[in-house]
């Protein structure tokens, strides 16, 4: 929400709930009300914790889970709309070499992840 994911935004949170491994659609099911299920803590919270759970609850409120759509983004490279190296290998020695020359400046950014940097490095 507004580039940052919830994880950062309410990182005190994640630290804290029993059901640790469950997804998105789970803890719905188990009830995102006030006194829903899903609100389970190891401990009792502060009350500045509660304040920051009453601002999630806020920006969660009106989400609806759309239950039969796929959660992933259709890759459209392979006929079998998943993600393989192959297809995306494929897909790049096909192209006509890039006229421009590339600013290695611009690998350098904080927000890329090294292993990103270095895949873009070696492929230029």
């Amino acid at each position: 929400m507004g580039g940052m994911s919830f994880r950062e935004r309410f990182s005190r949170l994640y630290d804290l709930p029993l059901f640790k491994d469950k997804s998105v659609f789970d803890m719905c099911q188990l009830g995102w009300g006030e006194e829903g299920e899903a609100w389970r803590w190891r401990r009792r919270l502060f009350a500045w914790e509660e304040e920051v759970v009453g601002e999630l609850t806020l920006l969660i409120h009106n989400v609806i889970l759309q239950v039969d759509k796929d959660g992933r983004w259709p890759w459209t490279l392979d006929s079998s709309k998943a993600f393989t190296v192959r297809s995306a290998y494929n897909f790049l020695t096909t192209q006509h070499p890039i006229a421009q020359p590339v600013v290695v400046s611009s690998l350098c950014h904080k927000d890329v992840p090294l292993k990103v940097v270095l895949f873009a490095w070696r492929l230029f």
